[in-house]
């Protein structure tokens, strides 16, 4: 492991650090494309020829911009106002940046969300191939957890006009800024990170973790930064939620809508809502929703391994969006969830150290990837 410290570099030699990343990105974010784009031409034959899938609601045509990602869009294109209040249960930072590029000729509300959405993806695998370097100075196991995220079974997401690719961009970014101790990267990225979305705010635990574990070593205008740093992620929530404030009458109704029975629904108990999904499972009732019992079974066990394996603020982060995704009052989305929680990628390539064993994960990642694409653009599978 890093003792954390990291030497002062000019621009020349941070793009000289990002580069190996950038090296090892490329060729996984461009298989990854291919594969979603397979995905969708596979799903629209099946439309068109053999009248499968939801056409009438038409998921498979909208294509990239199918599911939350068409609120993104809509949000982009006519802002906030006008679109109800289920539009604000989505946070502002992906359409605020995509309707920064509608000044470009010919870039569409749509085209601007799956841009930065994907610019935002290979992004995001250079700055995990950073992180596990920086964490545990392993290149091999750097770039199997490039792969294994590009190519994750929910990765589909990460090219559609969905925020999970800038929220794992932010997170990284933060928690990169915080075990180098670069705190003001770690602020800007924080703060970021809350406006992406609601769980953002949970990265002022892993913050609170690394800052005061150093309080006695910092000085007086470090001490402030920090102090910023752990605050960032709620400060960028609060934003928005401030902003709803003023426009709607209300600061909690972004939350209430995303608390909605209709969509993650209330607090519930995990061990009910995975005995259920379990039991449709056995009974070969609804393997749709049943699924979802065995990722979470996967996840939990991952978790696990990470409280043992890698520094404390990845252990408590971990652990405390994983309380979030199983106490929802279903495990739709179960995997979108964890795709966000970017330790797991980090532990799974841990894992996968034989060369056998990473040839056959990623292989497995790569075909259900495949699966869960067309499933979605057919209106199969909720992302």
């Amino acid at each position: 492991m890093s003792d954390g410290t990291i030497p002062r570099r000019t621009a020349k030699a941070q793009w000289e650090v990002a580069l190996p990343g950038l090296r090892a990105s490329v060729v996984p974010f461009i298989v990854s494309r291919v594969v979603v784009l397979v995905a969708l031409f596979t799903a629209r034959l099946c439309v068109s020829s053999f009248k499968l899938g939801a056409a009438a609601r038409g998921p498979s045509r909208s294509g990239l911009l199918s599911w939350d990602a068409h609120w993104y869009e809509r949000i982009a294109a006519h802002g906030y106002v006008g679109l109800g209040n289920g539009a604000l249960r989505f946070f502002p930072l992906l359409p605020v940046l995509a309707r920064s590029f509608r000044a470009v000729p010919g870039m569409s509300s749509g085209l601007s969300v799956i841009v930065v959405a994907n610019v935002a993806c290979l992004a995001a695998l250079v700055v995990l191939h950073r992180l596990v370097m920086f964490e545990l100075g392993d290149e091999a196991c750097a770039r199997r957890a490039v792969w294994l995220l590009a190519l994750a079974p929910p990765a589909f997401v990460l090219a559609m006009g969905y925020a999970e690719s800038l929220f794992l961009l932010t997170s990284m970014v933060a928690f990169l800024g915080l075990r180098q101790h670069r705190y003001a990267l770690a602020v800007c990225a924080g703060f970021a990170a809350g406006l992406c979305r609601p769980v953002g705010m949970l990265l002022v635990i892993p913050a609170a973790i690394e800052v005061f574990e150093n309080w006695r070593l910092l000085e007086i205008r470090e001490r402030i930064v920090g102090a910023c740093a752990v605050l960032a992620a709620p400060l960028g929530a609060a934003t928005y939620l401030v902003w709803a404030q003023e426009v709607v009458g209300s600061f909690l109704l972004p939350l209430r809508e995303q608390l909605s029975p209709s969509r993650r629904g209330t607090v519930a108990d995990p061990f009910v809502t995975f005995a259920h999904d379990a039991r449709d499972l056995v009974d070969r009732n609804h393997f749709g929703t049943a699924e979802h019992a065995l990722w979470a079974v996967l996840l939990l066990l991952l978790a696990a391994y990470i409280a043992r394996r890698l520094p404390g603020a990845y252990g408590w982060y971990t652990a405390a969006l994983l309380v979030v995704v199983l106490t929802a009052s279903n495990f739709e989305s179960l995997e979108r969830y964890g795709l966000g929680c970017f330790p797991f990628v980090i532990a799974a390539s841990m894992l996968t150290k034989s060369p056998r064993s990473f040839r056959v994960v990623i292989a497995l990642s790569a075909s259900l990837l495949l699966v869960y694409a067309v499933m979605a653009f057919l209106g199969k599978y909720v992302p």
